[in-house]
């Protein structure tokens, strides 16, 4: 899976990307290219990196800031560069090209063989980044140019000139040629330096934190980018949250309307992709593990295309989410509120028999938020709900860990806090007491 198919993800992992300060589209391209990890190892690797240019984020703000706006001058000539790998013979403008790269990257110390590269194109040693076919190339080019110059409209010498011309492109490019792979390395390893600085600034000015990788996921203190800059914007506060999962053992998230289950389900998803594409994540701190695919159902699954209903939707999703476990992958599976566009008794058996059927998967880790009341051997959070405030009731977001699977009964109270027809609800509080005697 690449990070260009999840960028547009309903879990919002785009506010980062929008975010990341990136210098050069190149790098927005391979950012976009790069393959999720799926080995801890790689990933832990990954992270190494990222803190090394983090510390100097922190120590060297200076240095970061010259080598970024180095770093704009970064421009994808990989065409330029697969075709001399090709054997092609090269026009000034793609000799341009090259000695900008090769100067850029000697710059910021990047790349092998730079100098070389640079000597080629730069023979005269004036270190400046445009290209010309110099006279110093040749004393034959040297003597056609004056020729030319004293007798513009000879023809037979303007050709001549031109032969001699392509002649130097040629040889010139044959000289380049043994670069090719070095140079089409250090276009990438620049691109990854602009990526890799773009996510230590961010890191730090959005308070994120490297996680370390273990057997199971922990999480402490996670809060979704998005929503907290939303929240600041109409001068309200966050609240960070806890939650903890791992496989084999499936997880349900229980809570009112409006309690943040369906955030707490973007946030632990986005978290995943951040962990799996070497992000920084937005948590106090954290013990991730790695899935080989990440399945997230949410909202109205309605497929137009196609002319399924929200609920078939729904349901093909899950199962082709169920029929990638059975292959042996480790998925993480997360749903917001399955079944919940049918009945609540048939919804309430779906959704127990989802928890029995993957609950038996080793490599299989789901985490569900739901409405409906449902008995499993899995672990059960609950919105800590509805608290008495200095102005009236506010919610509180965090997640606590509960044995009780009753899904809590706090819609009327929070239709009350909305300031909705007080009659309609006190006939519906009458109604439901009716219902529960």
């Amino acid at each position: 899976m690449k990070f260009r198919e999840i960028v547009d993800s309903p879990c919002g992992i785009r506010y980062l990307f929008d975010e990341l300060e990136l210098q050069s589209g190149f790098a927005r391209k391979v950012l976009l290219d790069r393959e999720m990890m799926v080995d801890a190892g790689q990933i832990d690797q990954a992270y190494a990196s990222l803190r090394g240019y983090y510390e100097l984020v922190l120590t060297d703000r200076r240095r970061v800031e010259d080598m970024r706006f180095r770093l704009q001058d970064l421009r994808d000539i990989t065409a330029t560069l697969a075709a001399l790998a090709d054997g092609a013979a090269l026009d000034e403008i793609e000799f341009f090209e090259i000695k900008h790269l090769a100067m850029l990257a000697e710059s910021l110390a990047m790349g092998t063989d730079m100098d070389k590269v640079i000597d080629i194109l730069d023979p005269d040693g004036l270190k400046i980044g445009t290209f010309y076919l110099y006279d110093s190339y040749s004393g034959e080019l040297r003597r056609l140019r004056a020729e030319v110059e004293l007798d513009p409209e000879d023809a037979q010498l303007q050709e001549e000139l031109a032969n001699e011309e392509d002649r130097l492109k040629k040889l010139l490019s044959d000289k380049l040629r043994p670069y090719a792979v070095t140079l089409q390395q250090t276009l990438r390893a620049l691109a990854e330096l602009d990526i890799s600085l773009a996510m230590a600034v961010q890191m730090h000015v959005e308070d994120l934190v490297i996680p370390a990788s273990g057997d199971s996921t922990q999480v402490c203190g996670m809060f979704h980018p998005g929503v907290r800059a939303a929240l600041k914007a109409s001068g309200r506060e966050f609240q960070r949250v806890d939650f903890s999962f791992e496989r084999g053992v499936p997880a349900t998230v229980i809570g009112a309307n409006m309690g943040g289950k369906t955030v707490a389900l973007k946030t632990l998803c986005m978290l995943q992709y951040l962990y799996q594409f070497g992000f920084a994540l937005p948590v106090s701190s954290a013990v991730m593990t790695p899935f080989d695919d990440i399945r997230f159902c949410i909202g109205d699954e309605q497929d137009e295309k196609t002319g399924l209903s929200s609920f078939a939707a729904e349901m093909q999703r899950i199962d082709r989410a169920i029929a990638a476990a059975e292959t042996g992958k480790r998925v993480l599976l997360l749903v917001d509120e399955p079944a919940r566009t049918t009945n609540p008794v048939e919804g309430t058996a779906l959704v127990s028999a989802l928890l029995e059927r993957l609950s038996d998967k080793a490599g299989q880790a789901l985490v569900m938020t739901t409405h409906y009341t449902v008995e499993h051997a899995g672990q059960c959070w609950r919105v800590q709900g509805l608290l008495p405030g200095t102005k009236g009731r506010k919610m509180d977001y965090r997640l606590v860990r509960t044995a009780s699977h009753e899904v809590p009964h706090e819609a009327l109270n929070i239709a009350r806090e909305l300031g909705i027809d007080a009659r309609w609800i006190e006939l519906a509080d009458t109604i439901m007491k009716k219902l529960y005697e």
